[in-house]
């Protein structure tokens, strides 16, 4: 039994041996001159604009219920002020409730006159509204990028997380007063 344990050290020890040699065969080789892929160069950062979106009264799911515009400074080639629209995909809850939901965006340009989506996918969130009309309601969504076209293909994949306030407007009169969201200014963040 001692002759085996023994017989099993030198055999390791001669492998560790040649494993740390520079000549070694079996050791990957690497040149400096192989360049280094994007995807590990730098990482991303992460995206972060601000959304000024308005509510459309859109008959959803087909038509969006809020538009606007999201807008990034501060990352060079993906500067700029982009078309965003949300399609609602769940029921409305009445006022004075906590309201979860489920929607699809897009974060789109113009090209030639055609609408290009350049970001989009799922999201799902929560609006709490207010107990007293019309005071400010918080939302809060989380969603993932599946899809991403030029310049943003790098984020495909990535989690995107938004939040704000909705600013409720009255269609009614001040007697008879019909509460309806306004606008939902907000931050758009991809991470």
């Amino acid at each position: 039994m001692k002759n085996l344990i023994l017989i099993f050290l030198v055999i390791g020890s001669v492998l560790i041996f040649f494993s740390c040699q520079e000549d070694n065969a079996l050791a990957p080789v690497a040149d400096q001159s192989d360049p280094v892929p994007d995807y590990l160069a730098k990482p991303l950062p992460n995206l972060v604009g601000t959304m000024d979106l308005y509510y459309t009264f859109g008959q959803w799911p087909e038509e969006p219920v809020w538009e606007g515009t999201v807008t990034f400074n501060g990352y060079g080639v993906f500067d700029g002020t982009y078309g965003m629209r949300f399609y609602h995909l769940s029921e409305f809850k009445d006022y004075s409730q906590a309201s979860p939901f489920e929607e699809d965006f897009e974060i789109y340009t113009m090209v030639g006159g055609d609408t290009v989506v350049v970001l989009g996918g799922p999201d799902v969130g929560v609006t709490t509204l207010a107990n007293k009309p019309p005071d400010d309601t918080k939302y809060r969504m989380n969603g993932e990028i599946e899809e991403a076209k030029a310049p943003f293909e790098e984020w495909l994949g990535r989690h995107v997380h938004m939040s704000g306030v909705i600013t409720w407007q009255n269609l009614g009169t001040p007697e008879e007063t019909i509460y309806a969201p306004a606008t939902a200014p907000g931050i758009f963040r991809i991470n």
